[in-house]
């Protein structure tokens, strides 16, 4: 298996991992988390929990939508890239197409350090203006800088 081939591999795995905490976030956004028992508490499974609360701060929104929201969207389109560019290294969208694998790794290299970018302004808002602690919050920003220094190698 090539070096390529495992990086992207590895950001189909991390951008699950991602999808489903971006999930979680978004079903306790719209109020869907009710004492989720799958959850071990530690991870913030309680409804009154501040990881739960955490997303219904200004700090949870991005020009008006949930960043889990905007999260879910980011990891499908990462690991549809994924999978494709593990098919194939020319065009995306066949030959003669014009954008091609390093188009889009581009548009994704903008957007992973944005993500990156905002995760450490929610850290500092997390820990100083809100004073809490978000286990699951934590694993997501530190999955967006995995992403993003993949995203650099491949």
């Amino acid at each position: 298996m090539s070096t390529d081939r495992i990086i992207l591999a590895l950001i189909v795995v991390l951008a699950l991992g991602g999808l489903a905490d971006a999930l979680y976030f978004t079903f306790a956004y719209y109020g869907r988390v009710k004492k989720a028992r799958w959850i071990p508490e530690i991870l913030c499974a309680r409804e009154g929990s501040s990881c739960v609360t955490v997303v219904q701060t200004r700090y949870g929104r991005v020009f008006g939508v949930p960043n889990s929201l905007l999260g879910t969207v980011y990891y499908l389109i990462l690991i549809a890239w994924s999978l494709v560019a593990g098919r194939q290294h020319g065009s995306l969208f066949g030959e003669g197409r014009g954008f091609g694998y390093e188009e889009a790794r581009a548009v994704l290299l903008f957007a992973s350090a944005g993500t990156v970018i905002l995760g450490g302004y929610l850290i500092y808002a997390l820990r100083r203006k809100l004073g809490t602690h978000c286990p699951l919050c934590y694993a997501a920003h530190v999955i967006n800088t995995i992403l993003f220094v993949l995203l650099i190698l491949s």
